[in-house]
């Protein structure tokens, strides 16, 4: 299970791959065998490599077990690949040894076992390999393994993002915009290994980095620096980055003010599934802002993906008004009051007075005017309007149209959580 303090440092988990380079002390036939593997052809190379596997050479023994785990100018295999990292890795080979603890945090070729996997990370680790130290690191910031103390794990993450790691980097940047860094400036350290990432083109980075710049965290405020990082991190794929992007679009913040690009790159992030773009891409097309073509139907289906996929209040309580309405779906007031009690229950004001204005007028639920009082109390408590929650308007009330969390960290940590057999192998 994640301990709440170690998952403020969690948003991804996949690395780059380092391009395979067999030692200049390696025998010339087995240089050669290596490039022609790489370059897919398995033929005459393949007989070569498993030679000097099978003869104790750590580099062809990586070799293979990179081949056969990704199905490079081989079957796909990892069983196979298991087979030849753990040989390297008994050998000594801090990379092999990253490599076999990969294998079995993800149960792949092995039986998953978390022990085994913090065992060799630890070993890789303790050789100074920076991928082994991220490994073990981010193995225990998710509470797997002997779950050392916290500032053991930050510490971790320094040492790999000092050798220049960027997944690194940004972690340790997390950590330390988390308080869990001490430094005099801990915002100015973030901002520091967030540059350092972002210098190397890693696209989380970028958006976080561009998160510091239009809050103004470690640094004065800029609009026009933080699109700058967003356009970089949203062109090189990353869904968080394109939904704040797409947020200064629609607020006309470092960039003239236009929907249509909102809407697109809104729509490119929740087909990403991040479900706020989802939701602020219901409320341009329900309003027809980008192109005057208001569509409550397809606002629905961007409302619900928000509402179940991503549990947002703002996009369930937008749905509880659209089936009051009947807009864009058949009306059905229970189904709104379904939703509103939903959002209600995350504490979103504007719910609590809708389901309120339901109970009041028996809409979807029986008429009570102790669950009406009940949830007045609750929105007034909550922010919202008392006299605009007695008033009890004749239609519910969406929620504001001010941007959600778009410009924190909870964007980021949604749409990165996945899995760390994603991770290719360290060459």
């Amino acid at each position: 299970m994640t301990g709440g303090r170690r998952a403020l440092c969690l948003t991804l988990v996949w690395l780059a791959a380092a391009p395979t380079l067999a030692l200049a002390a390696d025998p010339a036939d087995l240089v050669d065998a290596i490039r022609t593997l790489d370059a897919g052809n398995a033929t005459m190379s393949l007989p070569v490599i498993e030679r000097y596997a099978l003869a104790g050479n750590t580099t062809a023994q990586n070799e293979l077990g990179w081949a056969y785990e990704t199905g490079h100018s081989v079957p796909h295999d990892n069983r196979e690949a298991a087979k030849w990292y753990r040989l390297a890795a008994l050998a000594g080979s801090a990379s092999d040894q990253n490599n076999l603890g990969r294998l079995y945090e993800s149960g792949l070729g092995v039986a998953k076992n978390y022990g085994e996997a913090e065992k060799w990370f630890r070993l890789s680790a303790l050789q100074g390999f920076a991928m082994g130290q991220y490994d073990l690191a981010y193995l225990h910031d998710r509470g797997l393994g002997t779950v050392p103390p916290f500032a053991e794990t930050v510490a971790l993450y320094k040492q790999a993002a000092d050798q220049g790691l960027a997944v690194a980097q940004y972690r340790y940047a997390l950590c330390a915009a988390n308080g869990h860094v001490t430094a005099p400036d801990a915002d100015a350290v973030a901002v520091d290994y967030l540059g350092r990432a972002a210098s190397q083109g890693y696209a989380p980075a970028l958006d976080l980095l561009g998160q510091f710049r239009q809050r103004g965290r470690g640094g004065p405020t800029n609009d026009l620096v933080a699109f700058e990082l967003y356009r970089r991190g949203a062109e090189a794929g990353d869904g968080p980055a394109m939904t704040h992007l797409a947020a200064l679009y629609e607020q006309g913040r470092g960039v003239a003010r236009n929907y249509a690009e909102a809407a697109r790159w809104y729509r490119r992030a929740a087909d990403l599934g991040v479900p706020q773009a989802a939701y602020r891409l219901g409320v341009i097309v329900e309003q027809g802002f980008a192109d005057g073509q208001a569509n409550p139907a397809e606002a629905a289906r961007w409302f619900r993906m928000a509402a179940d996929t991503g549990n947002l209040p703002e996009a369930q309580n937008h749905l509880g008004v659209l089936y009051d309405q009947g807009r864009g779906v058949a009306a059905d007031p229970t189904e709104a009051a379904r939703w509103f009690r939903r959002a209600a229950a995350q504490n979103l004001a504007v719910a609590m007075a809708n389901l309120a204005r339901a109970y009041q007028l028996g809409r979807g639920v029986p008429p009570d005017p102790a669950e009406t009082k009940r949830w007045q109390g609750l929105a007034a408590s909550h922010g919202y309007h008392a006299a605009a929650v007695r008033a009890a308007p004749e239609a519910p009330v969406a929620a504001p149209g001010d941007l959600l969390s778009v410009t924190g960290t909870p964007v980021s940590a949604t749409a990165r959580d996945a899995a760390t057999a994603d991770r290719p192998a360290a060459r």
